[in-house]
């Protein structure tokens, strides 16, 4: 943490004040804070927020944000003067960068980091980023030739116009419409155009809100109280019990109270469906979406539209937690559970759902977190805080989808070495015949998973980190998906120089391929990340699927959740087993949520569904409970275990990993600091243990070319522990060659 920034941003005026503290992006540097003159002319100007222009180096100048004021300036350091304030609007307020932070500190990061995060840098050069567009309106025929008339006649027809579209439109040209104007006879005006990622729905007829049923107006009804005060409150209703109407019921009666909400969806496909649901019910003249695949210029305007609050309904994937939404009378974290939440790199680490309950404590609302697979900490604070509410029926009381096991050992032991067990194969056949809808999991991308030469034995691993290269058939490369290496799939092993190179186990790719050669009638598309690669390519898919033109849908681990389309009458889980095989004490929590929630994506309307897990571990008892989709039994077992090995809930989990190009070093340096840490708790004589475990070499033990080892600290004295292991953190000085990270409420132990 910057304490020099903190201190300083604890001034909310500039009039004061000596220095500003700035905030930039400098390219080779990248984001850092400086102290810049207050020239006496912007003294009762100059605020918190507000992007300012300022000289830097002998001849450049430079765009930032102010973040703070001071009287003092560190010896040797001479300050420039501030050129002028770009816009008297600030961006952020303090409260905002109060909001920040606490983030930086929650995480373990210098506040920089979350700027960096959280504030658009990049948009202060408005001549780069901001569009305009003219316009064009009659004003009279004085004046005018009998063709110039003609052209007036049909401006005044139209009323006001853009002017490009109408020079089109009326067959004349950029001239004449000059010469009008220079006559008196138009007026062209300048104006911003706001872009909007959201105009494909533009033209949507905006749905009525359906009569909820019993449980969700009793869901509706608790929420409805709460609004006004701070509360953290869990929907958890099974799959296809309508959370969606709840949440939608309670932002209507939000906005009628002239307050906004914030809406967070996990990933980008399920943040497009649920924005384009909003446009449908509340238009798109207020509704915005925020996330990584929209472009630079919709985000800009966005935020433009955010900063002049203008508007009302902001949904989005993680990063949109960080958006300066003022008068915030609700949030919205729908599929809790999902582990997208959570950002695993670069710094900060923040965990969106984490940081939201934090947002929502400032802003005195209802943080409303909706799923039928809760996270076990959710519903164990939820439960024991009496914030639990519950939809245990599927909307107009649809009967959930039958679920058949297939013990794939069964399959190899009649002979079938296929990917497809012969059960499923009919299911899809007979689903085709009745016109029907059908979704395939394969939780994990690329065509393989591994390639091995069958010579020498060699697996084809990442030079950079010490895992398995995955092949990729329509770029014929081999790619590492933690480093983003690529190289061309070899026609001999580098190893041996055999060629008898086979590529091994299942991707999401190879199940596609096979399923067209099973169904060649059938119209088979893929929905995973590479589809995010062109924009609105995952919107497009979900639209045609939706709408019954697509006939088997194949993807990873996004079709989990968020489809609700009556017409899927079948899904089909590849390899159920892939989740539950992770060194990691949430793997089962995970495999239970995937199974559960793919499951409730078949049957949701009047025709019955019926959905097929294919396992080599038919018996464990996540797979059992996510057949049944049991949730309680689950928790019930699970939150047992967790107890026994103080996981959180009953404790707060922080990682530290030591990494360097050089094992020994980076193993050496992890000792030490282990040796140090349990010094100072075995000295303190907490009440509560913090518990110390490690080191060890990570699951992972290399990536991107540095050896990794972790240390685990199990924190069961809340803040006074986290304080505790933030001051002892901020002391550690390593040489250049260690490299430390630190996460807090990690999602994996990888």
């Amino acid at each position: 943490m910057d304490e020099n920034l903190k201190k300083t941003s604890e001034q909310q005026e500039g009039m004061l004040s000596k220095y500003a503290l700035v905030l930039t992006s400098i390219k080779g540097i990248g984001v850092k804070t400086f102290s810049y003159l207050i020239p006496d002319e912007l003294k009762e100007k100059i605020k918190i927020g507000q992007p300012v222009f300022v000289p830097f180096g002998k001849t450049r100048y430079i765009n930032a944000y102010v973040v703070g004021f001071s009287n003092y300036l560190e010896e040797g350091i001479k300050a420039k003067y501030i050129s002028k304030i770009l816009d008297t609007t600030p961006v952020f307020d303090m409260n905002y960068l109060k909001f920040l932070e606490w983030t930086a500190d929650y995480y373990f990061c210098s506040i920089q980091n979350v700027l960096e995060c959280a504030v658009p840098i990049k948009f202060l050069n408005e001549q780069k980023t901001e569009l305009t567009q003219k316009f064009a309106e009659f004003v009279s025929f004085e004046g005018a030739t009998k063709r110039q008339k003609e052209v007036l006649e049909k401006l005044e027809s139209k009323g006001k116009v853009n002017l490009s579209e109408f020079v089109k439109e009326a067959k004349t040209t950029v001239l004449t419409m000059k010469k009008l104007e220079e006559s008196g006879c138009i007026k062209i005006t300048e104006e911003k155009l706001y872009r909007n990622p959201l105009e494909i729905f533009k033209n949507t007829q905006l749905q009525e809100f359906p009569k909820l049923m019993p449980e969700q107006e009793s869901a509706y009804k608790e929420i409805e109280k709460r609004l006004g005060s701070h509360s953290c409150i869990l929907l958890h209703g099974i799959t296809s019990s309508g959370k969606t109407e709840v949440y939608f019921k309670a932002i209507k009666k939000v906005l009628e109270q002239g307050k906004n909400v914030l809406f967070l969806a996990p990933e980008i496909a399920l943040a497009s469906v649920l924005t384009q649901r909003l446009a449908k019910r509340f238009g798109t003249e207020k509704t915005a979406i925020w996330h990584s695949s929209i472009s630079e210029g919709e985000k800009f305007d966005v935020w433009q539209k955010i900063k002049n609050n203008e508007i009302r309904i902001l949904a989005g994937a993680r990063s949109a937690v960080f958006a300066p939404l003022k008068n915030i009378g609700l949030i919205i974290i729908d599929e809790e559970h999902e582990s997208a939440y959570k950002q695993t790199m670069p710094s900060p680490r923040y965990d969106a759902r984490t940081v939201a309950q934090k947002l929502a404590e400032l802003n005195g609302c209802p943080l409303v977190s909706g799923s039928a697979t809760p996270d076990i900490n959710t519903y164990y604070y939820a439960k024991n805080s009496g914030n639990l509410l519950e939809l245990k029926k599927r909307y107009n009381d649809y009967p959930m989808a039958k679920v058949h096991v297939i013990d794939m050992r069964e399959e190899r032991f009649k002979a079938n070495n296929g990917i497809f067990s012969q059960a499923l194969v009919k299911a899809i056949e007979n689903n085709l015949k009745d016109k029907k809808q059908t979704i395939i999991l394969m939780n994990r991308r690329g065509f393989s998973t591994y390639t091995q030469c069958l010579a020498c034995g060699e697996v084809l691993q990442c030079p950079n980190c010490a895992i398995p290269l995955i092949f990729h058939s329509q770029t014929q490369t081999l790619r590492c998906h933690y480093c983003e290496h690529e190289e061309p799939m070899p026609e001999t092993c580098p190893h041996c120089g055999s060629e008898t190179l086979k590529n091994c186990g299942t991707g999401v790719q190879k199940v596609e391929i096979i399923a067209q050669k099973l169904f060649p009638e059938a119209k088979i598309v893929r929905l995973d990340s590479d589809a995010l690669a062109r924009k609105n390519l995952h919107i497009d898919i979900l639209n045609e699927f939706s709408k019954g033109e697509t006939d088997i849908l194949i993807g990873t681990q996004m079709l989990a959740k968020g489809l609700d389309n009556p017409n899927v009458t079948l899904v089909g889980v590849i390899n159920a087993d892939n989740s539950f095989n992770l060194p990691d004490f949430r793997s089962s929590e995970r495999g239970f949520q995937l199974l559960t929630q793919v499951a409730g994506r078949a049957g949701r309307g009047n025709n019955p569904g019926d959905v097929y897990f294919q396992t080599y571990n038919p018996e464990f008892f996540a797979l059992e409970t996510a057949k049944e989709q049991n949730y309680d039994n689950f928790y019930k077992t699970e939150i047992q275990s967790r107890e026994e090995f103080d996981y959180p809930p009953f404790s707060k989990i922080i990682r530290i990993i030591l990494s360097s190009k050089n094992q020994f070093r980076a193993e050496r340096s992890a000792q030490e600091i282990t040796l140090r840490l349990n010094d100072i708790v075995n000295k303190m004589q907490l009440a509560e243990p913090i518990a110390v475990l490690g080191p060890s070499a990570c699951v992972i033990e290399k990536l991107q070319e540095r050896y990794r080892f972790q240390i685990l600290i199990k924190n069961k004295l809340g803040e006074k522990g986290h304080r505790l292991i933030h001051s002892f953190l901020s002391k550690i000085k390593l040489p250049d060659d260690i490299k430390i990270t630190v996460d807090v409420d990690p999602l994996d132990i990888l």
